[in-house]
């Protein structure tokens, strides 16, 4: 099979654990995209955080943002695709977590926006290497821009069972994924990674059995599922190397880099 498109996931999978792409998994995408591959990213990180590897790898595609909620070029800035959240389940969603004790973050298109005082903010300059907007309150965002939300505890068990009530009340409008080191997030019930992967493959014409689909986390299961060759990282859990067609190397043995050269470079 000739392998048209390859989405990657990021953290834990594209990304080593010191949160860098080594040298030669550089040096190998940079090959593929001139054999005429179509590379992009696919991650639950925001879009300007993911556009500082973009630009490291040069590429000028839409990449994947926010877990499928924003669709974005990385050269020319056009969105191909936004999932914004209803503003009265953003409302909901925020008072229930203030009122639980949870600490917020809300993302709208290109920026973050969290509370005075919230711990959040340590977490978003060292693992996003973004600077949030810190507001007294978040009910100037509540307009309908809000694409994702994301809440955390201290308390593991305080944060599995608030998610468990949130869960039961809003499963059937909203995806909830978890993600590390202990946050959840929240996002419109469309958007996924499969979807806004489905979409890229219509725009550029490429068939579902000629796409790669690379990834590590639950978020990334249905995107594995979905391409003509799912892989899984080594680091990957096991629920997810069960549903792969491929399992590869760990992100700190350069797992892409194995992928691309065994199935597109060869």
């Amino acid at each position: 099979m000739e392998y048209k498109l390859v989405a990657v996931d990021m953290d834990g999978t594209l990304l080593t654990p010191k949160l860098e792409i080594s040298k030669e998994t550089v040096e190998t995408i940079n090959r593929v995209i001139e054999k005429g591959v179509i590379f992009t990213l696919s991650t639950g990180r925001m879009y300007l955080v993911a556009m500082a590897f973009a630009n490291m790898l040069n590429l000028d595609v839409p990449i994947i943002t926010c877990n499928g909620a924003l669709t974005k070029c990385s050269k020319t800035g056009k969105v191909y695709d936004i999932k914004k959240i209803d503003k009265e389940l953003s409302s909901k969603i925020i008072k229930y977590c203030e009122e639980a004790g949870l600490s917020v973050s809300i993302y709208r298109e290109d920026d973050i926006y969290i509370l005075k005082n919230s711990e959040n903010i340590d977490i978003h300059m060292q693992i996003d290497h973004a600077k949030p907007q810190i507001v007294n309150d978040f009910d100037s965002l509540l307009d309908g821009s809000i694409i994702k939300i994301m809440f955390n505890s201290s308390d593991k068990y305080n944060l599995e069972h608030h998610t468990r009530k949130l869960y039961e009340l809003y499963k059937e409008e909203l995806n909830f994924y978890f993600s590390l080191p202990h946050f959840v997030e929240i996002v419109h019930k469309e958007a996924n990674k499969r979807n806004a992967l489905e979409n890229l493959a219509l725009k550029f014409n490429v068939k579902r059995a000629e796409i790669i689909a690379i990834g590590d986390n639950f978020n990334d299961m249905d995107m594995i599922e979905y391409a003509g060759l799912g892989v899984a990282m080594g680091n990957a859990p096991d629920y997810l190397k069960n549903v792969a067609e491929f399992v590869t190397k760990s992100n700190d043995e350069d797992g892409v880099r194995n992928v691309l050269e065994k199935f597109i470079l060869k």
